[in-house]
């Protein structure tokens, strides 16, 4: 899970709330300004899912709400404030076949993101996409046969002063090891591996090359999306990755 960065509330949607102010979610969708939301919110988060990181597909994608926007206390509506707003993916609740080769039935053990967490309140409990930080990064990927799953990183969740179960109560919450994500990664880890491989047998500056490999896996393409698992790609090219990071002054 990667910081997500969040621009000012589009016009529209404090218009509507003020004219509306016990609007609900399905009322909102049904107008303009809900597209208005969900483009600036994907822009916003360089295209990917504020939890596990998926670049999705236009038939895989949501506006999740991280608080839940059931909840009716607190003089906030839940469902149009703006700061409660996520560019997020289906988290696997799809029951038709969106990629054939990589399709899992959507059974609880292989639902991830806002879907996992259904209807929960669990402010002060797990990251908010905004609360993680750009620096350092805070977790770290261990290898499985096929799989590849986050875990916390203790060292620099210790100097960020993050609780490590804190950061577990994420991955868990948002059942962000869930096997299809894991499977996921591993294939996008897989693809890394084989390019690092090539530069290390062909080439005879390949210090140079993997530098600029890894600025081709890290910086944003030309309409603005990051690579899919930024943070797993992040964690593979270690301090490079870390330095070049700082160059562009990363935020989220």
């Amino acid at each position: 899970m990667k910081r997500c960065l969040k621009s000012s509330e589009p016009p529209c949607l404090m218009t509507y709330r003020n004219a509306q102010p016990q609007g609900t979610w399905n009322e909102f969708r049904d107008t303009q300004c809900y597209q208005t939301v969900r483009l600036m919110s994907r822009t916003d988060q360089g295209g990917l899912c504020a939890y596990c990181e998926r670049l999705p597909p236009e038939n895989d994608r949501q506006i999740a709400h991280f608080h839940p926007k059931s909840d009716t206390n607190g003089g906030i509506n839940w469902a149009l404030h703006w700061p409660n707003l996520w560019f997020a993916c289906c988290g696997g609740d799809q029951a038709t076949m969106v990629h054939p080769d990589s399709y899992l039935p959507p059974t609880a053990e292989n639902r991830s993101c806002d879907v996992a967490k259904e209807d929960k309140v669990v402010d002060g409990q797990v990251f908010s996409p905004d609360a993680v930080p750009a620096f350092p990064r805070l977790f770290r990927y261990e290898q499985r046969t096929d799989c590849m799953d986050i875990a916390p990183d203790d060292v620099n969740c210790a100097a960020a002063g993050v609780a490590v179960n804190f950061a577990e109560a994420t991955v868990t919450t948002f059942n962000l090891n869930c096997r299809r994500l894991s499977e996921a990664r591993m294939r996008v880890h897989k693809v890394i591996e084989k390019q690092i491989k090539r530069l290390r047998d062909n080439s005879p500056q390949a210090a140079t090359h993997y530098s600029s490999l890894m600025q081709r896996h890290l910086a944003k393409s030309a309409d603005g999306n990051w690579k899919s698992f930024f943070t797993m790609i992040r964690w593979r090219f270690g301090a490079t990755a870390e330095a070049y990071l700082q160059s562009i002054n990363y935020q989220g």
